[in-house]
């Protein structure tokens, strides 16, 4: 089902796609964790004691250093090697079920018409390389986040979400300015402000009521893709 509030704008030259919830239909990385612990449960005997300092890290500084404490109890001893082929394995095998069709169409209509297209993201980059790859699409820039390792595990170097893509679309690509955005959330307002074209995939009410309203000047569309 398509939405639209305004007119069409100018053809865009650089488009700019979230991935988590706009090209896949859940969190990909996420996911991947839990399959990945699924299948070696001894981990759990370093996450679950390491969660409380993961919950109290989240309610006072942030997501990514939440995360990054829980990503090293499950890679601590693993190597770098081991972990990525286990993304690429994830993304060929589990996560080429949950593309949507839909927008995955309009990436390849951007693509057909001239158009550049970058993808940022809050996932790491080798599970959307790895995706476009099962896909038979041609290597895109990705700007995700990235991953160092720190006392034999792998923690986040850079959590990509928010402000922090814009900055990493500069500083990977010397991408500075885009006129169309693919995103399901509210969050990534800061890609929005530069764009004159906004479509909303799968948004919630409040994703939605609060895109409408700030950004009364850019065409808006919501595809809600099966």
């Amino acid at each position: 089902m398509t939405e639209t509030f305004t007119d069409s704008a100018a053809p865009s030259e650089v488009v700019v796609f979230d991935f988590d919830g706009t090209l896949v239909s859940r969190d990909s990385f996420m996911d991947f964790c839990f399959a990945y612990c699924r299948a070696r449960p001894a981990r759990w005997l370093l996450i679950v004691p390491l969660s409380p300092v993961a919950l109290l890290l989240l309610l006072t500084r942030s997501q990514g250093a939440a995360g990054s404490i829980l990503l090293w109890a499950m890679t601590v001893g693993c190597s770098t090697r081991h972990f990525v082929l286990a993304l690429e394995r994830y993304a060929n095998s589990t996560l080429v079920k949950y593309a949507y069709e839909e927008i995955f169409g309009e990436l390849a209509r951007h693509l057909a018409e001239g158009r550049r297209v970058v993808i940022a993201t809050g996932s790491v980059p080798t599970l959307v390389r790895g995706l476009l790859s099962a896909r038979g699409l041609a290597r895109l820039p990705v700007a995700g986040t990235r991953l160092r390792r720190c006392w034999g595990g792998l923690i986040s170097e850079t959590h990509c979400t928010g402000a922090a893509k814009v900055h990493e679309l500069r500083r990977r690509f010397g991408i500075g300015a885009w006129t169309a955005v693919y995103t399901n959330s509210f969050a990534d307002h800061p890609l929005l402000s530069g764009a004159r074209d906004i479509t909303l995939v799968h948004p919630n009410r409040r994703t939605l009521r609060l895109t409408h309203t700030s950004f009364k000047k850019a065409t808006l569309r919501v595809l809600r893709p099966s």
